[in-house]
């Protein structure tokens, strides 16, 4: 079992930038032009912040696909099938009906076509270049709410309870009673990119400092020879503020099912985030009780047990029998490989 996980980060390389070294970044190469695509592209000065959301129609959407495969595929010739995650405003742009959550005929030949040939360097921005081709072996693409993802790695014996699934784009809930989903409860608000938003303003610093300082809890000192100052007290702040501002929303989606909901689980990237768990456990009401998915006994496909919770929603979607979850998240790429 392979995972992969880095940022969607995208740069176009010219030839007037020296070669260097990547790390957790590839180059795609399409037609005469090189993308450098993931944590390295921030190294340049006009790198491009991922746009919010895609499909599988939309170049920039693709560009992370193809990147995401190559890093946990590599070169040579593969056969594989694949899974996705999508949030509830994208759902209908992926599929044909609301009855099945099944990538649409476009939408397959459209992929199958995309990712046959990937051509690519890895390690080095003038490394030689290799190519990974990729067949799909099932023509019924799974597309899952991410939420739905999540769900398929809680232990069944956790019965009534809701989902919050806290991303960088956005915060996703939905309800599960009785083991089921139940259907029409998705809700949507803005995710954590808003918080990195709101303490760049707060701080006076530029989005990629902001963006850095709430990932270590340490901002730039005003000291030419001090080291970044602790801003935890600012990310705390921030949080609450957040949390305050979009927690009526999911919480009111729990209507018709108040008696029932007694506990929400927490997913996704937030729970490595002390202060935004430590701010949503104080301000959400003393009757519901609020889990983080790593206390549960949580499940990868393989039967191991899930190390990192940010990887919930890409083993969720290999867990509907697929070789390949790919969650192609706003602040992360991650993707699980058993192949």
């Amino acid at each position: 079992m392979k995972t992969v996980r880095f940022q969607p980060t995208l740069a176009a390389l010219s030839g007037s930038i020296d070669p260097f070294e990547i790390k957790n970044s590839i180059v795609l190469i399409e037609d005469d032009t090189e993308y450098l695509i993931g944590d390295d592209a921030y190294k340049l000065g006009d790198s491009g912040a991922r746009i919010v959301g895609g499909t599988v129609k939309d170049r920039h959407y693709q560009r992370l696909i193809k990147a995401l495969l190559v890093k946990g595929l590599g070169a040579g010739e593969h056969e594989i099938s694949v899974g996705f995650s999508a949030s509830s405003n994208y759902m209908d742009e992926f599929r044909d009906s609301s009855s099945k959550n099944i990538l649409s005929e476009e939408d397959f030949n459209i992929l199958s076509d995309k990712i046959s040939e990937i051509k690519f360097r890895v390690a080095r921005t003038d490394a030689p270049v290799q190519v990974c081709r990729v067949k799909l072996n099932k023509k019924k693409v799974p597309v899952l709410y991410e939420t739905e993802a999540v769900r398929n790695v809680i232990p069944e014996d956790a019965r009534t309870y809701a989902i919050f699934q806290v991303g960088g784009g956005d915060w996703q809930s939905t309800l599960v009673v009785d083991g089921e989903i139940c259907l029409g409860t998705h809700t949507r608000v803005g995710g954590m990119n808003n918080c990195i938003t709101i303490l760049a303003e707060d701080l006076d610093i530029a989005p990629k400092t902001a963006a850095k300082a709430w990932l270590t809890g340490k901002k730039p000192s005003t000291d030419i020879n001090a080291e970044w100052d602790c801003c935890k007290r600012d990310k705390s702040r921030v949080s609450r503020g957040f949390i305050n501002a979009h927690l009526p929303t999911l919480l009111n989606s729990f209507e018709g099912y108040t008696d029932r909901i007694k506990a929400i689980v927490v997913s996704g990237g937030a729970v490595h985030d002390d202060e935004f768990i430590n701010a949503l456990r104080d301000e959400v009401p003393s009757k519901y009780k609020v889990y983080t998915i790593d206390q549960f006994d949580t499940m990868e496909p393989n039967g191991e047990k899930l190390m990192d919770p940010s990887f919930a929603c890409a083993f969720g979607i290999q867990a509907s029998g697929v070789d390949v979850g790919l969650d192609i998240g706003n602040a992360y790429l991650k993707g699980v490989f058993s192949v």
